[in-house]
């Protein structure tokens, strides 16, 4: 979780990362969790409520299953010693990064097309600057 290492400048900036899946919660500890500091909540959307409201939708299958880039990815965390997760009930299911100022904008919104998150860096700055 790349995100914790930024939690000083979160907290400097009145701010924290808020993190939501769609998984039954035994399964986020039991494989995306496990292991993991996690400083941060974790809310669960089992019907992706969350997910539709901010507009995430669901990949095709062949543009994640046929997309070199996602195995050169994984490959890349594999040399570096990272250790793989499991995936979700659902791996076609996109994510996204969002940055909501405290007056409810939404300063930064970035809907994921694959395993492609923003640096945290970037997220951080977009915090800062509605600080």
């Amino acid at each position: 979780m790349k995100v914790a290492r930024y939690r000083d400048r979160l907290a400097a900036a009145g701010a924290t990362a808020v993190f939501v899946v769609h998984d039954e919660p035994a399964a986020v500890r039991a494989a995306m969790l496990a292991g993991v500091d996690a400083p941060f909540p974790v809310g669960v959307d089992l019907d992706r409520r969350a997910y539709r409201a901010w507009g995430l939708r669901r990949a095709p299958w062949w543009r994640i299953w046929l997309d070199p880039r996602v195995y050169a990815r994984y490959a890349g965390l594999l040399v570096r010693g990272e250790r793989l997760r499991r995936g979700g009930r659902d791996l076609l299911q996109l994510g996204g990064d969002f940055v909501v100022a405290g007056d409810g904008r939404v300063v930064y919104a970035r809907p994921q097309e694959r395993d492609d998150r923003p640096p945290v860096l970037e997220l951080l700055r977009a915090v800062e600057a509605t600080s």
